[in-house]
């Protein structure tokens, strides 16, 4: 997703979960959608495109990310800037888990 529009659509819901290092607002949806956000106080553009090829590259990676039907924003915190690339795939596959049956949540 890159529409603005989209982006509060998802936002105006106020369907989130939110751990440590990520919150994400969703909405179920036929397909997968993601959107990711890096808010500008954190860091300048160069490096918030940086944080976003990293989270895009990591659900990638995810073999079973296709069964996740939502459309969802991801808002990353300013502590997982600071993590290597290992706990932030950990942080992200954790936060999908929960969505692995058809949009519905799964408590963990």
């Amino acid at each position: 997703m890159k529409k603005n529009w989209e982006f509060q659509k998802i936002l105006n819901q106020k369907k989130q979960i939110v751990e440590t290092n990520l919150i994400i607002y969703f909405l179920p949806s036929e397909t997968l959608k993601v959107g990711i956000a890096i808010p500008k106080q954190f860091a300048k553009a160069v490096e918030r495109n940086h944080y976003k090829n990293q989270i895009k590259a990591i659900l990638r990676s995810i073999p079973w990310i296709e069964e996740v039907n939502l459309r969802c924003v991801l808002i990353a915190r300013k502590s997982f800037m600071h993590l290597d690339f290992d706990k932030k795939q950990e942080s992200v596959v954790r936060l999908f888990e929960r969505f692995r049956k058809n949009g519905k949540v799964k408590e963990i």
